[in-house]
């Protein structure tokens, strides 16, 4: 097997292994001087991918693992060390994440691979997924980024990359909470925390974000209602 096509191979097990746990590749990036934490200079140049999940498909299998099943705290986290983990050392390269140390800016890098910008809410929109979706793990590749320019070429079309909330005219997001938390500025969390702590209707500790369910985009990639109250009850812990 020549070098290129092994290559290639290495990238479509990598896109079956994330796949196979229901994640998926977002784009291709490069780690620029200003993502690196103190330390973690030596990634400055690397190519990378940035690996997520969108809708209830992952929640299928994550529900099912250990770490959702033990009732110890961070089981998302600690699943998902464990599972990209265990790919990224499997294809020889260096996962990243959204918590622990160091930080590193995943708003900045999902950003920057994917072309996608943030909501009113501040949460970053996909337009076909809409506020469905997570960012879990940058993969940094050794050497030239050659298997991840073949994983680029081995991604669906992400077809129509306009900002979805350019043309939205209503904004519902904004006019949904019921306390009135997103000014389209900032998220007033005082106000937010004392309502879902509250036994006051809506209940979003178990309906989810009104806010965030009132966005018109991805409405098919909705979380599960399990998903949703698993979420909305790590957000207040």
């Amino acid at each position: 097997m020549s070098e290129r096509s092994e290559i290639g191979s290495n990238a479509a097990g990598l896109v079956e292994a994330l796949d196979n746990q229901k994640l998926i590749v977002f784009g291709v990036l490069e780690i620029a001087k200003e993502d690196c934490p103190a330390g973690e200079e030596a990634l400055c140049g690397k190519s990378a991918i940035m690996v997520g999940n969108a809708g209830p498909d992952l929640w299928a299998v994550f529900s099912k693992s250990a770490e959702f099943k033990d009732g110890l705290a961070d089981s998302l986290n600690r699943w998902t060390e464990r599972v990209i983990g265990t790919i990224a050392e499997q294809y020889n390269c260096r996962a990243l994440y959204p918590f622990g140390e160091p930080f590193w800016p995943f708003q900045r890098l999902a950003q920057r691979a994917s072309g996608i910008r943030p909501s009113p809410l501040g949460i970053l929109i996909h337009p076909e997924y809409g506020l469905w979706h997570a960012f879990r793990a940058v993969l940094v590749f050794e050497g030239k980024g050659e298997l991840a320019d073949e994983v680029q070429s081995l991604m669906q079309a992400s077809g129509d990359l306009t900002h979805p909330c350019d043309t939205c005219v209503d904004k519902p997001c904004l006019t949904a909470c019921p306390v009135g938390a997103f000014s389209g500025e900032a998220l007033d969390v005082k106000a937010c925390f004392s309502h879902i702590d509250s036994t006051s209707d809506p209940k979003c500790m178990q309906l989810g974000c009104r806010a965030r369910d009132a966005c018109p985009i991805g409405v098919q990639y909705r979380n599960t209602d399990a998903q949703v109250r698993f979420h909305m009850k790590s957000y207040r812990s």
